[in-house]
């Protein structure tokens, strides 16, 4: 258990020693000159930019970290099981760049991940140290470090935000085609998808590795919605009310577009703390609130009456 520990802790200051490299080039009077949010703004501006140091290409760090904890999840649900290596490849490449790729088939653009070498590597690199390094030492580690694993849940947050907003809602509001660059809808759609488009394909076709048979069925986020489709959902809808890009709604702008942005990182920071402090479902009261406000029920359509037994017939 120490020596699991240990190496969890070193891991651990090597993704903070790579924070640390990936954002040199901002001081600390740059961070924290104007202020705590302008600083957090900058950083979750530069994150989006972030490589794995020491390496001769350019990795993308926050893509290697969402591919350790998608691989990680799907290795611990499959239990004591074993599935072929490309039918596990697949799922967790569908799950872990799912969102975005179905964002991009929406734009009729291709995937962006797709279009820099940076993104595959760092999948191909987690998916390596998940599955085939040499007594999975990587994986124990993370599923016996509480710290470690908590540090991944932060920094999946940075891939959440600029999911909604960089990768989501502006690919559509600057759109090569006019009519999605125009559209509300089609921006807080992608803003969707891309924050939790992943999960909700692995859902659906039953990628999660807690069974080796896939299957297309009903997609469970249709019958109950998990916390991370509620946040990019109500992220999507927050950015763009604070960036009212098409003048629909009866306000200004509320906040320049980086700032915009922050807000939506420090959403999905704030569910993640308070899942992390025991809370099942911290958006449950807004989602049932928004439900009363609008009169829709949870279900709906001819609910089932017991057969009421026709009357006998007098002479």
């Amino acid at each position: 258990a120490f020596g699991y520990t240990a190496y969890g802790s070193a891991i651990f200051l090597c993704c903070l020693f790579a924070i640390k490299v990936c954002a040199s080039s901002i001081s600390v009077e740059e961070l924290f000159g104007q202020g705590v949010f302008a600083g957090i703004t900058k950083v979750f501006a530069a994150a989006e930019n972030w490589a794995l140091p020491f390496l001769p290409v350019h990795v993308a760090f926050l893509d290697f970290i969402l591919a350790l904890d998608t691989c990680a999840a799907y290795r611990k649900a499959m239990g004591n099981n074993s599935h072929p290596v490309l039918q596990v490849f697949v799922s967790c490449l569908i799950a872990t760049f799912g969102g975005t790729t179905m964002t991009a088939i929406l734009l009729g653009q291709p995937p962006g991940w797709l279009s820099v070498l940076g993104c595959p590597v760092a999948f191909v690199m987690g998916f390596w140290l998940i599955f085939c390094f040499p007594g999975s030492v990587p994986y124990h580690v993370i599923q016996k470090t509480y710290p470690l694993r908590l540090i991944m849940s932060l920094i999946n947050c940075f891939s959440g935000g600029h999911g909604v907003t960089s990768w989501g809602a502006d690919k559509a509001l600057t759109a090569v085609h006019l009519q999605p660059s125009g559209s509300g809808p089609y921006a807080l759609l992608c803003g969707t998808l891309s924050g939790c488009g992943g999960g909700i394909l692995a859902a659906w076709l039953r990628l999660g590795g807690d069974s080796k048979d896939w299957a297309f069925g009903t997609p469970p986020t249709l019958v109950r919605a998990s916390v991370t489709v509620k946040t990019a959902a109500l992220s999507s809808f927050l950015y763009y009310a604070l960036r009212n890009p098409h003048d629909f709604l009866p306000w200004k702008p509320l906040l320049p577009h980086d700032e915009a942005k922050t807000v939506i990182f420090l959403l999905w920071i704030a569910v993640t703390l308070a899942c992390e402090m025991g809370v099942t479902d911290p958006l449950a009261p807004l989602a049932t609130l928004a439900r009363r406000l609008l009169l829709v029920p949870d279900q709906v359509g001819n609910a089932s009456k017991p057969a009421v037994p026709a009357k006998a017939k007098t002479h």
